[in-house]
């Protein structure tokens, strides 16, 4: 693999989903389980001589991985199948390929672990500045109400009766469901 190139680009992949680094990971999550068994599939329809699912599972694997900056794997992917696109024999680059896919994998298990870790953190720092400024009366922007609500996943219903609640300065209210979904 070239040193030069990133296993995971979280930069780019953050920055196709809007700034979205959770759901970005749980894209990543959602492809490492759907790619884990990568290795024994090929193996089976390279036994069987089933080129056209040689070429398939290598070219979707190829895109998935660009589009989601998985940028070694993309590189890996492109090699293997240009190897196989006019020749029906196992690539010298089919190890490299299965190393490189297993790197990813565990990247995005690192990164996954990582993102829970400060995720929890700053969730419970979110849930905790969010009930202070309940508790104390402070004014609340519409923009720093939408991140906390956001930041917690709360759900439209809960969203509009504590926008309600703080509104109807029952703000006794909105810290009862604030507190009742952090439960």
């Amino acid at each position: 693999m070239n040193n030069t190139t990133s296993v995971i680009d979280l930069a780019f992949g953050v920055s196709q989903l809007s700034g979205n680094r959770s759901l970005y990971v749980s894209l990543l999550q959602k492809f490492a389980a759907e790619y884990q068994d990568l290795p024994v599939r090929l193996d089976h329809a390279l036994a069987e001589n089933r080129w056209h699912d040689v070429r398939t599972l290598v070219h979707t694997i190829k895109g998935v991985a660009g589009n989601l900056g998985c940028n070694a794997l993309h590189e890996e992917a492109r090699t293997y199948e240009n190897a196989i696109r006019d020749s029906h024999t196992v690539p010298a680059t089919h190890h490299t390929f299965i190393d490189t896919l297993a790197e990813t994998l565990g990247a995005i298990e690192k990164l996954a672990d990582e993102t829970s870790e400060t995720g929890g953190a700053n969730i419970s720092q979110t849930r905790q500045t969010f009930l202070d400024a309940l508790n104390h009366h402070e004014f609340i922007s519409d923009e720093t109400l939408t991140q906390w609500m956001d930041a917690l996943v709360m759900p439209a219903d809960k969203q509009s009766a504590i926008r309600e609640a703080i509104d109807e300065l029952d703000y006794d209210i909105a810290i009862a469901i604030v507190k009742a979904h952090s439960a």
